[in-house]
């Protein structure tokens, strides 16, 4: 994967530790945050990892490079300390905003060292914090070390939040894998070519939105086999929860449920799989559902969530209880499933 390392001008220590990270051909590196800018519309790198956080041009540029879809990762060199917090406070306290925006979406800080991991957590700016050795300021790392612990953590950044990554055939699959596993009939659905998909970005996917169960069921249904795929630790928000499942409950609760999620903007995927599941029950009187939520003022959430459920998992129009309607409750509905694991 392609990072651009950038970090302060005249800082020779920073300088010596980022050349030992860059060694191979896909890795970038410059202290000129115009020549960021260049960089990442010409080389189009995944990461941008900045070193250091007392340059505020650095940190524009990384904001600018944040706003591009690149994923930053941080490593303040001692320069997030409670002493350097503490004196900006006062003297740069626009910059120390900026900074705060940038720490608190950066996929993960690495701190050199225990006790600055620790001051890391105190600033609670980013729960996301890894620790690894510098070699240049202790013996008991290497080179090696440092340089395969960035990797890991690399690995893990371009594996968190797969749903921004993931390519049209792989979210297709994914809407048909659902919907096989609700119907349990590979009728109801439309074949796909296997090898088109990633399955690493849907597994992962599908364990972080609670729906691991659906594929499993989706694949056997379609009797696809997959390939064996190690699970890896991933980041998260910092308020993310892992979806819980609703059980066997009302229809009106489900819904009302949903609403309550969406109100408390930690809607998922898993309760718009449990509500296209639901209306495919048997006993599913439309009137009367309908005359449930007007009583309960659910009717118009109903209407505005269809679309949605439509989209991500193939609800097909005759189980519809009343005509889907595109509003602005629908695009925040669609806004909150595609946020759900940004950082």
């Amino acid at each position: 994967m392609k990072v651009l390392h950038i970090y302060p001008p005249k800082s020779p220590s920073i300088v010596q530790y980022v050349s030992m990270l860059v060694g191979n051909d896909e890795a970038l590196q410059t202290d000129d945050p115009k020549a960021l800018r260049q960089l990442c519309t010409e080389q189009h790198p995944v990461i941008v990892h900045q070193h250091g956080c007392l340059n505020e041009d650095i940190t524009n540029a990384c904001l600018w490079a944040r706003l591009q879809g690149i994923r930053i990762v941080l490593t303040p060199h001692g320069q997030l300390q409670p002493w350097e917090i503490d004196g900006a406070k006062t003297t740069k306290s626009l910059y120390l905003r900026k900074l705060q925006q940038l720490v608190s979406h950066a996929y993960t800080i690495i701190a050199r060292s225990p006790m600055e991991a620790e001051n890391l957590r105190k600033l609670n700016w980013n729960t996301r914090i890894e620790t690894v050795a510098n070699p240049i300021i202790t013996r008991t790392t290497t080179t090696d070390n440092l340089v395969n612990s960035h990797q890991i953590i690399y690995r893990q950044v371009m594996d968190s939040n797969v749903l921004e990554l993931m390519d049209t055939n792989t979210r297709n699959a994914l809407r048909t894998l659902i919907k096989a596993a609700i119907t349990q009939d590979e009728r109801w659905v439309k074949p796909f070519e296997s090898s088109s998909v990633n399955w690493h970005h849907l597994l992962i996917y599908a364990h972080q939105e609670g729906i691991a169960s659906y594929v499993q069921q989706g694949l056997f249904v379609l009797r696809i086999n997959i390939p064996a795929i190690e699970s890896s630790p991933i980041y998260l928000p910092t308020l993310y929860k892992k979806p819980k499942p609703m059980g066997t409950i009302p229809l009106v609760d489900i819904i009302n449920n949903i609403y309550e999620l969406f109100q408390q903007h930690q809607l998922s995927l898993l309760p718009l799989v449990e509500l296209n599941q639901a209306l495919r029950r048997d006993d599913v009187e439309d009137d009367i559902l309908m005359q449930q939520l007007s009583a309960e003022k659910l009717d118009v959430f109903l209407q505005a969530i269809l679309p949605v459920v439509q989209e991500q998992t193939g609800l097909d129009e005759g189980f519809m209880p009343c005509q889907p309607t595109e509003n602005s409750i629908t695009r925040k509905i669609r806004e909150q499933i595609t946020k759900h694991l940004e950082i």
